[in-house]
């Protein structure tokens, strides 16, 4: 049997032990929901990459645990026992919870940064790597309050950043753990699994997989990949000298004008992921009675909007001009929920939920790199788990 203090998984019985508690925490049964999600997930790893139980591979062991009791936590949704990255918080220990995955070495012990003694530290302790990572993919840095308790995302790199969302964090570690991680895996080793995981899921070139990359940089484990958000810019023209000869017309580009950007003629020209153009009445107009209504579902949901075959004109400065208003019940300025302005697969311009606004602002978008080109512009809407925004986008033009 544990300690009363103590709960564990055996693998010989696939079977569960829990202490009933002591007086060092008023003899509360080591039950808790966090908890038992914890030592039930040792055997999802055991099934899955059968990571050891000692050194790195056996940080990472209790680094699954913990992440999948969190997650199980949050998914049961239970309001006397909220969903947080505290563990064990409901065990009336002396500190108020056994480990914080936000601020690992908040208990004393825990490791928030890789070192290169993680692998002689208590399984238990070096976990706090791992957990840290996983924190901050999903919620990303700074200070929040999460199931009413407080939460600080800081760095061991000083880096600051927005999470992918905890949802996606949790299937891209499941995907790392059970396609990509082996016995022998190692906090390296669980980067690049989580790096193929997150392209797998996301793509090459998604903000997801860069956010994973910044979060193994900021526990010290590698360094962030590039961003992907921002386009190498088109080499510029030179400007003839006198003595060059008269350059030839430009050709226009192939393609059509940008058509229906008001959207009074409905869907004509688009192509929507879900019923994303509407005259509804339920939120009003840019102009005239049409226009597109992204997200607002207050759960993970993603939508796009584009139009392909634009003709961006082949001189001057092309820009691409729309209205956008953005409603929200998010609050600070963390990213939770955004929406990026993709041209022929790259983001060119992203707006979320921190730029919330009381009624339709007009944006801007270069796109000189693409002037006489034939593109295909796609909005594309992104939302977390929970709290809602609405993004309202209304007299888009190229010009």
């Amino acid at each position: 049997m544990p300690p009363p203090l103590n709960a564990f998984y055996d693998d010989d019985c696939f079977c569960m032990f829990f202490g009933d508690g002591s007086s060092q925490n008023s003899n509360t049964p080591v039950t808790t929901l966090d908890v038992a999600s914890h030592e039930m997930s040792h055997g999802v790893t055991a099934a899955t990459a059968g990571l050891n139980y000692s050194g790195e591979s056996g940080g990472l062991n209790e680094a699954t645990s913990d992440i999948f009791g969190t997650m199980v936590e949050f998914y049961a949704g239970n309001t006397g026992d909220p969903g947080d990255y505290y563990i064990g918080e409901k065990l009336n220990m002396s500190g108020g919870f056994m480990r914080r995955m936000d601020n690992p070495a908040a208990d004393g012990n825990s490791l928030s940064c890789w070192t290169s003694g993680a692998g002689s530290v208590d399984v238990h302790y070096s976990s706090g790597i791992g957990n840290h990572f996983f924190y901050l993919a999903a919620e990303g840095t700074g200070a929040k309050t999460i199931g009413g308790r407080s939460h600080n995302g800081t760095t061991c790199n000083n880096d600051t950043f927005s999470g992918i969302g905890k949802d996606k964090a949790a299937a891209v570690w499941y995907r790392a753990l059970s396609t990509y991680m082996t016995s022998t895996t190692n906090y390296a080793g669980a980067r690049t699994a989580t790096l193929q995981a997150a392209a797998d899921l996301y793509g090459a070139n998604s903000q997801e997989r860069y956010l994973v990359s910044k979060a193994w940089a900021a526990v010290s484990v590698g360094t962030a990949l590039p961003d992907p958000g921002t386009p190498t810019p088109s080499p510029s023209t030179p400007t003839p000298s006198p003595t060059d000869p008269t350059p030839s017309p430009t050709t226009p580009p192939s393609g059509n004008a940008l058509t229906n950007g008001s959207f009074e003629q409905g869907t004509s020209g688009w192509t929507q992921s879900d019923n994303i153009i509407t005259n509804s009445s339920l939120q009003a107009a840019g102009d005239g009675s049409w226009y597109a209504w992204m997200m607002g579902y207050g759960t993970d949901a993603v939508e796009s909007l584009s139009q392909s075959n634009i003709a961006v004109p082949s001189t001057g400065t092309p820009k691409l001009t729309f209205w956008l208003k953005t409603t929200t019940q998010e609050s600070g300025s963390t990213a939770y929920d955004t929406l990026k302005v993709n041209v022929n697969g790259s983001t060119l311009a992203t707006y979320s939920n921190a730029n919330a606004s009381s009624g339709y602002v007009q944006k801007t978008v270069d796109l000189s790199a693409y002037k006489g080109q034939t593109v295909k512009l796609e909005f594309a809407g992104t939302e977390d788990t929970y709290l809602s925004t609405i993004f309202l986008v209304d007299q888009i033009a190229i010009g």
